[in-house]
């Protein structure tokens, strides 16, 4: 999401920041070429003009001609701007009540009982008891589907009793508050498109159940008809949130900037992909420094944490100090990479880190999966002591990895290469052996890049 829009915004931006002086006249130009950038993205006129307004008033004050750097200050500005039309801070569920019930709504193929499942994995992992249920009785199948993704996700199942939506989701309820859960995510009917019977519906449920969250699930790749859709739900039902699904294969992100901003309705979450875990807290002030180009540092280090393994951290910086780093760390660190998203989910992030979309799209993350392929195609043995290695035993290896003999032997000459400069690393001189490592490693895969970054 806002990839086309980060490009020609992070260059503006990159532009002005080294920039000793602004005439209006350059600010003038630089806004023409602000407010092209944000219609090409889909951000609808009324939004866009409230956005160059706020920009040119704040950036014509005494702030920006009293600055040393007044190139600074407006992006600054800018980043505020930005941010206030995402919604301002960043709004967390209101989960008091137990239990609090998390009412979803939206059109048929928005992608709400996918959603459902996500964030149900994503407030378990933040401690929370978590059960879903279903209250659509006209998409074939969409409860049995909402099970399935419950027992992917590990978290039970409610089945809602009673002869309509409102009556299902009572029954939910009362189960959900028996069994000690402490939230109820209720998936309710979609419609192709907005009806009072779906509207009346949906108010019925969220009525009967006394709903703390009323998230609307929208498909970021309708673009502005999106802003229509959260305008008349919100009408209806007085939307506290709404999530944005698919925005990995939305370019343009216009309609997170529209929706926020047109309705007063906060983003709260945003889908990333296909996969359970592909599912992120959205907070405005780092989303707008992503899309100046400025990185998301606090966003990196959530990334980080939430997908590295603690313990096995540990273990790996304990056997690091004793110089006892082998190929079985060695494909568990390049695992740990693998959790986090990958090398192009991990660079976007990185402040200063600037690629154009182009470059990004051609990281390719099938060297690391290929490297941890032959590692774990070896014995127990073979990766404490690579020495061991014949000629019989690496055919066996690129056999079982579906790799080459050729391929094995240059991953394996970067590991030997990097497990003596691991051995050094245990003096003062670790934060320098560690860059020349990084170099190293990189050195035969693409020219000091990491492995499947492509050769700028």
């Amino acid at each position: 999401m806002f990839n086309r829009l980060s490009e020609k915004l992070g260059d503006i931006a990159h532009k002005l920041r080294g920039a000793a002086r602004v005439s209006e006249a350059d600010l003038d130009a630089t806004l023409r070429e602000m407010r092209m950038a944000l219609l090409e993205a889909d951000v609808a006129l009324p939004v866009t003009r409230h956005l160059m307004n706020e920009v040119r008033e704040r950036a014509l004050g005494a702030e920006v001609a009293k600055s040393l750097q007044p190139g600074q200050v407006i992006i600054k500005i800018l980043n505020d701007a930005l941010a206030d039309l995402l919604g301002g801070q960043r709004r967390d569920l209101d989960l008091s009540k137990i239990p609090s019930v998390i009412l979803l709504c939206g059109l048929q193929g928005a992608g709400k009982t996918t959603t459902a499942g996500k964030l149900a994995r994503l407030l378990v992992s933040q401690g929370k008891k978590v059960a879903l249920t279903s209250v659509d009785a006209t998409r074939p199948a969409a409860r049995e589907q909402l099970q399935v993704l419950a027992g992917q996700v590990d978290v039970p199942y409610i089945a809602g009793e009673g002869g309509s939506a409102a009556a299902m989701a009572r029954s939910a309820v009362k189960q959900a508050g028996r069994d000690g859960h402490h939230v109820l995510i209720l998936d309710t009917a979609g419609r192709q498109v907005v009806d009072d019977e779906l509207m009346n519906e949906i108010r019925d449920v969220a009525t009967a159940v006394g709903a703390t969250e009323r998230l609307l699930v929208l498909d970021a790749m309708t673009g502005q008809t999106a802003l229509q859709i959260a305008e008349q739900f919100h009408s209806a039902v007085n939307m506290s949130g709404c999530i944005l699904t698919k925005t990995d294969a939305d370019v343009r992100g216009g309609a997170a900037l529209s929706v926020a901003h047109s309705t007063g309705v906060p983003i709260r979450y945003v889908g990333t992909g296909e996969k359970v875990d592909a599912f992120e807290l959205f907070d405005p002030q780092r989303m707008a420094g992503r899309i100046l180009g400025q990185g998301d540092v606090v966003g990196l280090v959530e990334k980080i944490q939430a997908g590295v393994d603690q313990q096995q951290a540990e273990k790996a910086a304990d056997r690091l100090k004793k110089g006892q780093f082998d190929l079985g760390d060695f494909a568990e660190q390049l695992g740990q990479m693998q959790n986090m998203g990958g090398m192009a989910s991990m660079l976007k992030m990185m402040p200063g880190m600037k690629l154009p979309q182009e470059a990004l799209d051609q990281i390719d993350d099938k060297p690391v999966k290929r490297m941890q392929a032959m590692v774990y195609s070896m014995t127990p043995k073979e990766r404490k002591y690579p020495k061991l290695m014949n000629g019989s035993r690496k055919r066996r290896i690129a056999m079982g990895s579906g790799t080459s003999v050729p391929e094995l032997n240059r991953m394996l000459k970067q590991f030997l290469q990097m497990q003596r400069m691991m051995k050094k690393m245990k003096g003062g001189k670790g934060k320098r052996m560690l860059t020349q490592m990084m170099g190293k490693f990189g050195g035969g895969m693409g020219g000091g890049m990491p492995p499947g970054m492509p050769k700028m």
